[in-house]
């Protein structure tokens, strides 16, 4: 039986700040798939295991921001190197709510868009009124 390796956020964080270091020299071409697959993974991992952990919802909110409509080949490594170094700042840290708002609105300032699914509503419907 093979073993099972249990891994904390902590190391999950650490091996998605690899990847965003592997991605940056290749950003734009085709080998940067190989790094975004990994990452992508690996946020997915984190999401799975440590629903609950404030660090997972950065990070999610950072998945968001590459997985929609693969997105992760519009990004630059200036922008990937960001994420590494926000995530070097809050991966040892007791993360707050503000400290959590505040890190997804980095992502923000960073050029992710970390609300791709937005809706828009068509402003020729006319809500007040009532089928008979």
């Amino acid at each position: 039986m093979p073993d099972v390796q249990l891994f904390s956020p902590k190391q999950l964080a650490l091996s998605i700040q690899l990847d965003l270091q592997k991605i940056q020299p290749y950003c734009g071409t085709p080998i940067a798939a190989v790094y975004a697959d990994s990452l992508l993974r690996t946020l997915r991992t984190i999401r799975d295991r440590f629903p609950l952990e404030p660090l997972t919802e950065i990070l999610i909110a950072f998945y968001d921001a590459i997985a929609f409509e693969n997105r992760w080949i519009d990004y630059q490594a200036n922008q990937y190197q960001g994420v590494r170094d926000l995530l070097t700042t809050l991966v040892d840290s007791p993360l707050s709510n503000e400290d959590v708002e505040q890190a997804i609105l980095k992502l923000e300032d960073l050029g992710f868009d970390t609300l791709p699914f937005g809706v828009e509503f068509n402003s020729g419907i006319d809500l007040g009124s009532d089928e008979d």
